[in-house]
C-alpha cells in the first residue's frame, strides 16, 4: 500500500516543452477528453545506483472527476522551500468547480493534515480554507477573479462529538478585475487591494444558537495592468502601476515587415521614485531553422539581474536547442537535443558546459499518456515518477 512520505524533492521543477505536453494538468476538459475517472502521480524511491527500493513510494497527487457534480477532486502536494531549513512537501485537499464547457468556476484547497488538540473535555483545531472564485463575461473571457482565505476555528465536546463554538472569517481577499476591447484582447487588469473583509460567527449545539454578524469593508481599488494594441492588434506596450496609480513599469515591443516580434524594451523599469531606469532589452533574430532571442539586462539598477546577457536559440517547433546566461565572472550554457516518437516526447538531454549530462526519458501508455518519467545525471538514475489511470 502506498504511503505519504515527507521527502526532499528536486523533481518538481516544471519543464516546458513547446511541442505537446508530456503531461496533462487533469481539469475537467481532460478527464470528457480521455474518459477516465481518476489519475494519480507518485514519486518511486531509489537506491544510490539507481535502481528502485522496495519500498512505499511518495503520493504526489491523485485527481478524480465527478461528472454529476461537475467538479474534479482529490490530493496534491506542493513543495515548501524553508530559509535555513529545507524544502519538503506538504499535501493538500482540493476540490475544483467547472461549467458544462470547462471553464473553471471556483477551487478549494485545504491541508490534508489538521492538528487537533485535547483539553477540559473538548476538541479544538484550526481550518484554513483557500478559495478562488472566477467570472466571465458573454465572450467567456474572465472578468474577474477573487482569492480569499477563510479562516474556521472548531471547538467541540469530545463525548458528543457536537460543536460548541465555530469562529469563521474571511481574511484579505485578493480581487482582479479584467477589460477588453471589441478584439476580445485585454486592455485593463484592475486590482483590488486592503479590502478587509470579516464575518465572525459563533454557533452551539444541540441549542442552535448565534451570534450577531459582524462585517467590515475597506476597498481600495487600482489600475494594475494596461495593454495597448496597433490598428493590425499587435500588443505595443504593457504598464503596470503601483497601489497609489502611479507608473511602475513599462515595456515596449516592436515587430518587422513580417510581424514578427524583434525587440521588446522594459526601458522604464521603475518610475515610483520619478526616475525611468532602463532594465533589459530583449531582442529577437530569426533564421531559416531557429530563433534567437537575446536579453541585455541592467545589472546596476536597483532591482538589477545577476546575469548581464541571456541567450536562448529556439528551433522552428520553439525547443529550446541553446541556452546560455553571461554575467562578468562566469557563463553558463547547455545544449539541448530531443527525441520524438508519435508526437510525443520519448527523451530529451541537457549537456551543460561543464560536461554533466541532464537526460530525462518518457513513456506512454496506448493511450499515449506519460506512464513513467526518468531522470538521469551523467548516466545514473536519479528520479522516477509513474502515473496510474482509472477508466
Amino acid at each position: 500500500m502506498k504511503t505519504f512520505t515527507f521527502t526532499i524533492l528536486t523533481f518538481l521543477t516544471t519543464l516546458v516543452f513547446a511541442q505537446k505536453p508530456t503531461e496533462l494538468n487533469w481539469t475537467y476538459n481532460d478527464f470528457i477528453e480521455n474518459n477516465l475517472s481518476k489519475v494519480s502521480k507518485y514519486s518511486i524511491p531509489l537506491r544510490k545506483n539507481g535502481e528502485v527500493k522496495k519500498r512505499d513510494s511518495t503520493l504526489l497527487f491523485i485527481k478524480q472527476i465527478d461528472l454529476k457534480n461537475k467538479t474534479v477532486f482529490g490530493i496534491e502536494s506542493s513543495l515548501v522551500v524553508v530559509t535555513h531549513v529545507g524544502t519538503h512537501l506538504n499535501w493538500n485537499k482540493f476540490k475544483d468547480y467547472y461549467k458544462e464547457n470547462g471553464l473553471i468556476l471556483k477551487t478549494t484547497s485545504t491541508p490534508l493534515e489538521i492538528e487537533k488538540t485535547k483539553e477540559f473535555g473538548f476538541i479544538e483545531y484550526d481550518e484554513c480554507v483557500g478559495e478562488t472564485i472566477y467570472e466571465y463575461n458573454i465572450n467567456e473571457n474572465l472578468k474577474r477573479k477573487e482569492y480569499r482565505t477563510i479562516n474556521n476555528h472548531y471547538s467541540i465536546y469530545k463525548s458528543s462529538k457536537d460543536t460548541t463554538f465555530h469562529l469563521k472569517s474571511i481574511d484579505r481577499p485578493q480581487i482582479y478585475e479584467y477589460v477588453y476591447n471589441s478584439y476580445n484582447q485585454e486592455i485593463k487588469q484592475y486590482h483590488t487591494v486592503d479590502s478587509t473583509r470579516y464575518l465572525k460567527t459563533k454557533s452551539y449545539n444541540p441549542e442552535n444558537k448565534t451570534d450577531a454578524v459582524t462585517c467590515s469593508y475597506c476597498h481600495s481599488k487600482y489600475l494594475n495592468i494596461e495593454w495597448k494594441y496597433d490598428e493590425e492588434k499587435k500588443l505595443i506596450e504593457w504598464t503596470s502601476y503601483t497601489r497609489e496609480n502611479k507608473l511602475h513599469t513599462k515595456r515596449y515591443y516592436y515587430y518587422d515587415n513580417q510581424n514578427r516580434l524583434k525587440k521588446q524594451i522594459d526601458s522604464t523599469g521603475w518610475y515610483v521614485y520619478n526616475k525611468p531606469i532602463w532594465e533589459s532589452t530583449k531582442t529577437y533574430k530569426y533564421g531559416l531553422d531557429k530563433t534567437t532571442e537575446t536579453i541585455n539586462s541592467n545589472t546596476e539598477s536597483r532591482f538589477g539581474a545577476y546575469y548581464k546577457k541571456e541567450i536562448t536559440v529556439l528551433d522552428t517547433d520553439k525547443n529550446i536547442i541553446r541556452e546560455c546566461k553571461i554575467a562578468n565572472d562566469q557563463n553558463e550554457c547547455s545544449d539541448y537535443s530531443y527525441k520524438w516518437k508519435n508526437e510525443k516526447l520519448i527523451e530529451r538531454t541537457e549537456t551543460k558546459s561543464n560536461g554533466e549530462i541532464i537526460k530525462q526519458k518518457f513513456e506512454y501508455n496506448h493511450r499515449n499518456l506519460i506512464t513513467e518519467k526518468s531522470q538521469y545525471r551523467n548516466g545514473k538514475r536519479t528520479e522516477l515518477i509513474r502515473y496510474y489511470y482509472y477508466e
